[in-house]
């Protein structure tokens, strides 16, 4: 029996009187880690301790949060509480009454509690457990892994309001984009399942799917199996559809209705793009056009919250990562917050997603547990047009051949030919191979590939070999050379020759990884600076620092996006005092640069190649200047015929006689529906407003407001010029008022922020 509607249905649809409600439930918790603690309200997402910025340990052990409410709940209805992410096991209890258990912290997990739920006066109480346990991956003891996972119900909490069925996996996906005469056909498809409550549902459903303004058909192949499931799917054929990419991140809105006697008993609304891709042995291809892959690697920590990100710092990171001039991230190494991947969609970054593990294959049910979440991963995530790779292989871990295969198997029935699996592992089981450069022998074995059975992508550079003294593994190669010379972990804070040897560093090996043949892309290693469990120091290789502001390396990617002439490139790397280096590097897209000292000219040049930038699209400009001289440094780019596109100066850094406060909200402003989380940078000024790169006093912050205030210590230490506190708030609808000082200096400023 088959069941349809059209777009006509939307009337009833949108007037219905029982419409399903999903409401964010993340305020007013009651928190305690110890029952002898005393109970604190909290607002989700939250973490049960602030870290310091540099951590040497994290909290570990049992934390409890309790919600009293209210709910009238309406008869033939179903209530679901979905959190997205808690770390790591959790039991869920309403009324006394446990509704269920989850282990994993990384995805999420739902529960019914329709048969628990009272009008009135409703306990429920969440009890979490994030001690160690190497069944769970990633499993690793926290003092040998490579990152953290912190504690606490870390993301969204939702309500879910719905008539006897649940929408179950929906997918859409792109069958065929084609071009016919000149004109760009699509075919999609769209498949789900229904879960039925035969108690709650009388009649038989009629389903609506609606893309953009064009409605489906669904059809279905019997009204109930013995699972109380059915299986809906759809397709749609159109013409000039608007495509998912990069350059154009095109996203259209598609809704599936679920109506049982006139009423809308199950709703999903879900944001898609249309694109097609292709894998080849030659590159990538996105929408018929070979792509290559720039990109970075990510994790999800902030400096004191842990993984309790907000979801606008999650765009904030997404946004910054488009700015360095990428197209691509990996998620290292675990999935994600949904909002960064709603970012990344709309953004345009392509996402390789990944299961959680590194260097750790743990006891049973270690394993069943990595294909039970590669199977959540896959089904939370691939409605998402940016995510197209799938990293179903344990990060740096030996893995059973039979566990690489099943895992391929699983993935490649899930996706139904869409997307790619990827392992770091050279196994014929994953479309991709995505090696480090640290992973295989010395020198350049990405260029010497050989196997044309499938494509590379080299999934970390620009770390590991500087830090280590060499470019693979032979442990003595460049021995000579001094740690400033090679390392590529370098704090913000540290020398301009450090930053500019960084930035070197990820420069040459970006280069070298364009030489191989079967190379689609590469992503450097790291974006944000991180806490590593087996380290007592900060991870420095990233290119934006733990507080998410840039160093040079910053500036090198920015350069090697393709020029818009509206939004020409151009940077000058250098802060121009006594220990700046003479050979002065700028940045820039544009095809020639001058470069003035005091308005006197040192050079005009076009962009010419070296061997460590002989690949890339746009080669860093080197000016040498003979003698220091304080003052300015203006730099002019031009395009192919010398007219002048943009300028840009540094100025020789004077006393400090200022401070100023800035909210960096980048262009999402402040959250005043829900919790945010924004950096507040005090910036140290000459009397030009250079910044002064001084890290030799400390800052104090203070915040006056009812719905905000610090998660950094008061204290903070001014860094190359520039302190950053972590402000948090709760959806305020009240002024914020935020004062700095530097007592030393008898300097102060005051900001104040109204809705």
């Amino acid at each position: 029996m088959k069941y349809f509607t059209f777009l006509l249905a939307l009337l009833c649809v949108f007037n219905s009187t029982g419409q399903l409600q999903r409401t964010l439930f993340n305020d007013n918790w009651e928190f305690q880690i110890k029952q002898t603690d005393p109970v604190t309200i909290v607002s989700l997402p939250h973490t049960p301790k602030l870290e310091p910025l540099v951590m040497t340990s994290q909290f570990v052990g049992h934390v409890v949060y309790r919600k009293r409410f209210d709910y009238k709940l309406q008869k033939g209805r179903q209530l679901l509480i979905h959190f997205e992410g808690a770390m790591h096991t959790a039991k869920v209890v309403l009324n006394g009454q446990e509704v269920g258990t989850h282990v994993g912290g990384y995805l999420p997990f739902q529960f019914d509690l329709t048969s628990a739920i009272k009008d009135s006066s409703n306990l429920l109480e969440v009890y979490l457990d994030n001690t160690e346990d190497v069944s769970i991956p990633p499993g690793k003891p926290l003092k040998d892994l490579d990152f953290y996972y912190h504690a606490g119900i870390y993301r969204n909490v939702w309500l879910e309001e719905m008539g006897g069925v649940q929408i179950q996996d929906p997918y859409f996906y792109t069958e065929n984009v084609s071009k016919v005469n000149a004109t760009t056909t699509a075919k999609v498809r769209l498949t789900f399942e229904l879960k039925y409550q035969p108690d709650l549902v009388i009649n038989p459903v009629v389903v609506l799917a609606k893309l953009g303004n064009t409605s489906f058909t669904l059809n279905n192949d019997a009204f109930i199996d013995s699972t109380n499931v059915i299986t809906y799917s759809g397709t749609l054929q159109f013409k000039n559809p608007a495509l998912w990419s990069p350059s154009n991140p095109n996203l259209t809105d598609l809704n599936i209705y679920v109506i049982n006697a006139g009423d809308t008993i199950a709703r999903q609304e879900i944001k898609v793009g249309i694109r097609k891709t292709e894998l080849k042995t030659d590159g990538f291809y996105l929408n018929g056009t070979k792509l290559f892959l720039r990109g970075t690697n990510r994790h999800q920590e902030y400096p004191y919250v842990g993984y309790a990100l907000p979801d606008n710092a999650q765009w904030r990171d997404a946004y910054l990562i488009k700015q360095a001039g990428f197209n691509f991230v990996r998620l290292s190494h675990y999935p994600q917050a949904p909002a960064f991947y709603a970012a990344c969609d709309a953004l345009g970054i392509i996402v390789m997603d990944a299961i959680a593990g590194w260097q750790h294959f743990g006891p049973p049910p270690f394993e069943q547990r990595c294909k039970d979440d590669l199977r959540e991963m896959i089904r939370r995530d691939r409605n998402h047009p940016s995510v197209v790779f799938w990293e179903n292989s344990i990060n740096e871990t030996q893995m059973p051949e039979s566990f690489m295969v099943e895992m391929n198997e699983i993935a490649k029935g899930l996706l139904k030919g869409q997307g790619f699996t990827a392992g770091w592992t050279d196994h014929p089981s994953y479309d991709l191979f995505i090696p480090a450069r640290q992973h295989a022998q010395a020198p350049n074995y990405w260029t010497q590939y050989k196997n044309n059975s499938r494509p590379l992508f080299i999934a970390e550079y620009g770390d590991w070999e500087y830090y280590a003294q060499n470019a693979g593994l032979n442990q003595t190669q460049f021995s000579d050379l001094k740690t400033s010379e090679r390392n590529s972990r370098h704090l913000r804070g540290a020398s301009e020759q450090a930053l500019l040897q960084q930035a070197y560093n990820f420069q040459e090996a970006s280069n070298s990884n364009r030489r191989g043949p079967n190379t689609i892309g590469e992503a450097n290693w790291v974006c944000f600076d991180y806490n590593r469990g087996y380290s007592p120091d900060l991870e420095a290789s990233g290119i934006y620092d733990i507080t998410r502001l840039p160093k040079y390396a910053v500036d090198f990617y920015k350069s090697q996006q393709k020029l818009d002439i509206k939004h020409p490139v151009l940077y000058i790397a250098s802060r121009w005092n006594t220990a700046s280096s003479l050979n002065v590097t700028v940045y820039s897209n544009c095809p020639q640069v001058a470069l003035y000292l005091n308005d006197s000219l040192i050079a005009k040049k076009v962009a010419t190649p070296s061997p460590a930038s002989d690949q890339l699209a746009h080669p860093p400009y080197f000016f040498e200047i003979k003698m220091y001289q304080p003052g300015k440094l203006t730099a002019i780019a031009y395009d192919s015929k010398q007219e002048p596109l943009t300028s840009t100066i540094v100025k020789t850094p004077g006393k400090p006689v200022q401070i100023t406060l800035v909210l960096d909200t980048l262009q999402y402003g402040i959250d005043t529906t829900k919790a945010d989380l924004i950096f507040v940078r005090a910036k140290l000024l000459d009397a030009n407003g250079t910044v002064v790169p001084t890290s030799e006093y400390n800052v104090i912050f203070s915040v006056l407001a009812q719905d905000a205030g610090l998660m950094s210590p008061s204290i903070q230490p001014l860094e190359a010029g520039i302190a950053s506190a972590l402000l948090r708030t709760e959806a305020p609808q009240t002024e914020i008022s935020i004062k700095v000082n530097l007592p030393l200096l008898g300097l102060s400023d005051q900001l104040i922020w109204k809705p």
